[in-house]
């Protein structure tokens, strides 16, 4: 999967890269398309349940695996009906195939929403 030259590049597409409940453990809540570049501008985790939910967010380079080495944010506890951004990860560069990884305590518990920047 090439990343593109980013100074050849012709198309830039601001877009909702992610926006889904993650399950159980880890999610990859977004990862780059072949043949693109992205740069995260918002990241939001949000807590829907009526618990406490602890969460990981991993950045992961393309071929990387969840094996603790990438982590951004580790065992944050979520409030019940809270909401946190992830302020490590806005600005990131990501190439094809790198991925933002969440890990969630609980199902159903979490909505993840990720905007930014696709390049091609």
């Amino acid at each position: 999967m090439a990343t593109p030259n980013l100074t050849a590049i012709t198309t830039v597409t601001p877009k909702i890269l992610a926006s889904a409940q993650m399950a159980s453990g880890d999610n990859a809540a977004y990862t780059v398309p072949a043949n693109k570049a992205a740069q995260i501008k918002t990241m939001v985790l949000s807590n829907v349940s009526g618990a406490a939910v602890t969460i990981t967010v991993s950045v992961i380079p393309s071929g990387g695996s969840v094996d603790g080495t990438h982590k951004v944010v580790s065992g944050y506890s979520l409030a019940s009906n809270d909401s946190t951004t992830i302020s490590e990860v806005v600005g990131s560069w990501l190439g094809a195939g790198d991925k933002v990884n969440v890990n969630a305590a609980a199902a159903t518990a979490i909505d993840c929403v990720i905007t930014g920047l696709e390049f091609a």
